[in-house]
């Protein structure tokens, strides 16, 4: 099977972090036979982290990327830049269908995500606009401030009261100059930064490792002669002793693999990012803390400031595709939504225009945890169903591959979610329904409980 990749979304909706990011020349495509150790499928946070600790563990082992676009070209170039330590859709939801105990577990591999992400920018001097400023929850009505409560209350009961601060509508005041906010919940562990730049940067990372990358190379098919595994190109064909696919929600593109592709749907996001806002409209504002943010409705809305001076905004909605469809980047009733949600929950930005609009798929599993680890046999793993909250989780779990690829153990690698049996979505139309309930039902509540806010 062969991917237009020239179809999956127009240059003008891939993002204002793509769109900014300046002059970029891709490495040449593939065009001729290639032997390696391990093949990787995929040069977003997931492949190119992996790489690039796949060398630094064992140096001797060969180690090649494949890259169907440019490198950033999914998420990893679109998504808005927090580095964050939610784990699936909220604890809650962990909780009820994982049980506590599983819930301190995926806690704690998110805050050693963080912490990893801070201390790569800092041991590998990332250049991609690294603040570590916290992150905060805020709850607009007064049920979501009860929701919020239980997430404190749950998190105190998981062992992590220490990683969070109650703010109340007093405090937040002082901090967040909006009429909406009734509370909020702030994790100072908890960073933003420029995605495109920073996985671009990991590109650089890998090649003075000695990783070989090609762009613009398409995988056809993948087959399993003994004792290897064979990637086919359009233009030549990679042999390797293990493949790693880090595609996350284009896995389900990949040649068939049995019942791979069920392992994880795409679903849309959308963002919008402002004009540079002006003296007058930051003080109005009153972010001097500049951390990221999200509200606690279940449609969340999460936005941050820039490294120019803009704020972007994003979610309040998602769209799915069925089939092979991934051509959902552009939105305008989405984007429409957000530009009032915006400007009503800061009133001083209601003249500001809007510089860029984008949009792009996360990958979501059945029962919102991540499937990682061996698919088929010890040649090919894998990882997906970040549920929009990958920032941090790609790139530690990059790690985790390598671990696992090269036969290491560690804490990473001993995860409950590593090597589990994946619960994997229905065949359609099943799916299609299911996906379409569960939304109506959560798009319904929000609009109840804020019916009197926008």
């Amino acid at each position: 099977m062969s991917i237009d990749y020239s179809k999956l979304g127009s240059p003008e909706t891939r993002s204002f972090w793509l769109n900014r990011f300046g002059p970029y020349s891709p490495n040449p495509p593939l065009h001729e036979n290639h032997q390696t150790d391990i093949v990787i499928i995929g040069g977003g946070f997931t492949g190119l982290s992996c790489a690039a600790h796949l060398k630094e563990l064992d140096p001797s082992v060969d180690v090649t990327v494949l890259e169907g676009s440019a490198v950033g070209f999914g998420a990893s170039g679109r998504n808005g830049g927090f580095s964050m330590t939610l784990f699936g859709f909220e604890p809650e939801i962990t909780c009820l269908l994982h049980g506590k105990e599983k819930a301190r577990v995926a806690q704690q591999y998110m805050e050693d995500a963080v912490d990893y992400v801070r201390d790569c920018v800092s041991r590998y001097d990332f250049d991609s606009d690294y603040e570590h400023n916290g992150f905060l929850r805020i709850a607009l009505t007064n049920k979501h401030r009860e929701r919020l409560q239980k997430q404190q209350a749950l998190y105190h009961e998981l062992g992590f009261s220490n990683s969070f601060e109650w703010w109340g509508e007093e405090q937040l005041l002082h901090q967040l100059q909006t009429p909406l906010a009734k509370a909020g919940l702030f994790e100072q562990r908890c960073g933003i930064l420029n995605p495109a730049k920073h996985v671009r940067h990991w590109k650089t990372i890998c090649e003075q490792l000695g990783v070989h990358i090609y762009e613009n190379t398409v995988c056809q098919s993948i087959n399993y002669p003994p004792g290897k595994v064979s990637v086919e190109t359009s233009n030549g064909t990679v042999t390797a002793g293990k493949v790693i696919l880090a595609t996350n929600a284009y896995s389900h593109l990949l040649p068939e693999m049995g019942a791979f592709r069920r392992n994880q749907t795409p679903i849309w996001t959308h963002q919008i990012v402002t004009q540079p806002l002006t003296a007058e409209q930051s003080r109005a504002v009153g972010w001097a803390g500049r951390y990221g943010i999200e509200t606690n409705r279940h449609l969340v809305h999460y936005l941050r400031p820039t490294a120019d001076g803009r704020i972007t905004f994003g979610g309040a909605n998602v769209v799915t595709t069925t089939g092979q469809n991934m051509s959902l980047d552009h939105h305008k009733p989405t984007w429409r939504i957000l530009e009032k949600h915006l400007k009503t929950l800061f009133p001083p930005l209601a003249g500001i225009g809007i510089d860029y609009q984008w949009g792009g798929p996360v990958s979501v599993t059945l029962d919102m945890a991540p499937n990682l680890g061996f698919y088929k046999d010890d040649r090919t793993l894998y990882l997906c169903g970040c549920t929009g909250h990958g920032v941090s989780l790609t790139q530690y779990s990059g790690k985790t591959l390598a671990e696992l690829a090269l036969g290491r153990e560690s804490k990473r690698t001993q995860a409950w979610f590593v090597n589990r049996k994946p619960v994997r979505w229905p065949v359609e139309p099943f799916r299609r329904l299911g996906i379409a309930v569960v939304k109506g039902a959560l798009k319904a509540e929000d609009c109840w409980w804020e019916r009197k806010l926008w």
